[in-house]
């Protein structure tokens, strides 16, 4: 059973120094979305320090297979992280 490991960096690089053991790339790919949610979900507040998240799925070797990326832009109207003003009725 192949491998596969499961590097990220959200402005720090994480190497997977173990890996996984899947079935193939199609479980490969299903464990990365699946594990990038989690990381999603435990990070909402310190993603935004980065405003991006990049998952590298590897083999042993460092052969790339695929890779995710997860970004945020906050536009002029999103300011500085301060919620915005709330429209007042005429």
């Amino acid at each position: 059973m192949p491998r596969y490991f499961f590097h990220v960096d959200n402005g720090e690089s994480h190497t997977d120094a173990e890996g996984t053991e899947l079935n193939g790339l199609e479980s490969a790919r299903e464990h990365a979305v699946s594990y990038f949610a989690d990381i999603l979900r435990d990070a909402t507040r310190s993603f935004w320090d980065s405003g991006d998240l990049v998952m590298r799925v590897t083999n042993e070797t460092g052969l790339v297979y695929f890779t995710l990326h997860f970004g945020a832009v906050i536009a002029a109207a999103g300011g500085s992280g301060a919620s915005p003003p709330i429209p007042r009725p005429a």
